[in-house]
């Protein structure tokens, strides 16, 4: 991958960015947020926040923030306030929005549903034990990790508890598909549930607690734990496909871009992985060492995405798919090559026609 832009913010991050499909926003150390257009880095506005937990959801036009006890909804294009929400108890998760809902979750085990657009409270569940984790969505369900080590189905439009299940450690990660569940915990285990009981399909140990996201193609789901390894599991029944050691300590991702995978961690680069067999695929340098787990925007195509990454000085950049320009000169009597306009008019103006297959 390559760097669209690079830009310093006021203040370095205080948290990880939240993004929308014309400007990622970043809370900063100085209590402001800031959104940046995703086209060239500048600064659309900054507006002072406060007490602001973890990183910002987006959807029906307004960027959402969770206070210690509030939730807030601001205009995306001006940044003026529309709501807010106060809530019992400590917000202790990150926002999830889904296709209208807003849901949040506190330190009592309380799970929240507003209608986004206005505030207004839809429904409550009481599950009697702090959400750390960002809950997740599929089709017309919520799956929430519990502190306690359990895991939680509830009809979306509802709340209702459709079924519960528990893992012996305490969930870390969870990413739901439309027939089962991949949930990463601190017991250093990696588990598959299916959706529609939480039944556990199976599990595969590793040797370290499972940090970060999963991502899945076709056949394999990938994920990264703190033993420093990538590795791919088959999706159906668990067998490993490959594993391979990480030049860092991991702290996110693994994110699918094309064919490869990328592993943001502890350091100032970013490695790949191509996804056939794990082999190693370049990396990307950053400005410095992330001062916050790096936000994955997945491009319009499904398939290939961008990265934002905010340094530990505050420096901002977004990586885009492609191949670093490589220096050259015309050779004498050959015409110079240029894309054809209807190839041109095919390629989101944000990637590389070059790759991505190697950074």
């Amino acid at each position: 991958m390559v760097a669209s832009w690079t830009v310093t913010l006021p203040s370095p991050a205080a948290g990880s960015p939240g993004f929308d499909t014309t400007q990622a926003y970043v809370p900063t150390r100085s209590s402001e947020l800031v959104a940046l257009s995703l086209k060239d880095g500048t600064v659309a506005w900054t507006v002072p926040l406060t007490d602001v937990v973890g990183p910002p959801a987006t959807g029906d036009g307004l960027v959402f923030v969770a206070h210690t006890r509030q939730v807030e909804a601001l205009d995306a294009r001006t940044a003026a306030s529309r709501w807010r929400a106060t809530v019992e108890g400590p917000i202790s998760a990150p926002l999830l929005w889904q296709n209208g809902w807003l849901l949040a979750a506190t330190e009592q085990g309380d799970a929240i549903m507003f209608r986004a657009a206005a505030g207004e409270v839809l429904w409550k569940q009481t599950l009697g034990s702090a959400v750390r984790v960002q809950p997740a969505a599929a089709d017309d369900r919520v799956y929430v990790l519990l502190e306690d080590g359990r895991v939680a189905a509830l009809a979306l439009g509802t709340g209702k508890k459709i079924w519960e299940a528990t893992v012996p450690g305490r969930g870390t990660m969870i990413y739901p598909l439309d027939d089962r569940i991949f949930v990463g915990s601190a017991d250093k285990f990696f588990y598959c549930l299916a959706a529609d009981t939480g039944k556990r399909k199976w599990r595969w140990r590793t040797g370290g607690t499972i940090v970060g996201t999963a991502a899945v193609d076709d056949d394999l789901v990938y994920f990264v734990s703190l033993d420093g390894v990538l590795r791919a599991l088959d999706r159906s029944n668990g067998h490993q496909a490959w594993k391979v050691p990480l030049p860092h300590r991991p702290t996110g991702g693994p994110f699918l871009s094309g064919r490869l995978l990328l592993v943001p961690g502890m350091s100032a680069e970013v490695p790949a992985f191509h996804a056939i067999d794990g082999s190693a695929a370049g990396s990307a340098k950053l400005p410095g060492e992330p001062a916050v787990p790096p936000a994955w925007l997945q491009g319009p195509d499904g398939k290939v995405g961008r990265m934002i990454v905010v340094a530990g000085e505050g420096q901002a950049q977004l990586l885009v798919p492609g191949l670093p320009t490589l220096p050259g000169k015309p050779i004498p009597g050959l015409p110079k090559f240029s894309l054809p306009p209807e190839i041109k008019g095919d390629v989101p103006e944000w990637v590389d026609p070059g790759a991505p297959t190697e950074f």
